[in-house]
């Protein structure tokens, strides 16, 4: 196990309005405030959810798609740099409505209802993710 040690920073709130993309809005904003260390949270609701999931024997994402409005239970993740630029790396738990959930990797498309996030900075070195021969993806390199 590696580990690196920070401190927490400045803690923005956002709220990402209806028909914005998930992902695309907090890029925007972690690209326009340069944040290349934090921990995000965030609820709400999508109208439409556009999710992968990471196939470990095949090393690739796949993709699917829920064309139906679904509540946020839960959604965190990270930024960390990725070829020197801000990089979120986000998961979020949907449900329907009779509470069946879905789950994964965000990707671009999930269409914000409305969405309350926390984006909680670090200030110290950021992670910064390379790739790994073990699991293909490019994935923290602590030392």
């Amino acid at each position: 196990m590696t580990s690196l040690t920070v401190e927490p920073g400045p803690v923005h709130l956002l709220r990402i309005p209806t028909g914005d993309d998930l992902l695309g809005s907090l890029e925007e904003f972690v690209t326009a405030n340069n944040i290349t260390a934090a921990w995000i949270s965030y609820l709400g609701a999508v109208q439409s959810a556009s999710l992968r999931y990471y196939d470990q024997v095949a090393k690739e994402y796949c993709d699917f798609h829920i064309h139906q409005h679904l509540e946020v239970v839960s959604g965190t993740g990270n930024v960390s740099l990725l070829d020197g630029a801000p990089f979120i790396h986000t998961h979020a738990v949907l449900a329907d409505s009779a509470g069946k959930a879905f789950g994964g990797h965000v990707n671009y498309g999930c269409e914000a209802w409305v969405i309350e996030a926390r984006i909680e900075e670090y200030t110290g070195t950021a992670p910064m993710r390379t790739f790994d021969e073990t699991t293909g993806l490019s994935i923290w390199e602590i030392d």
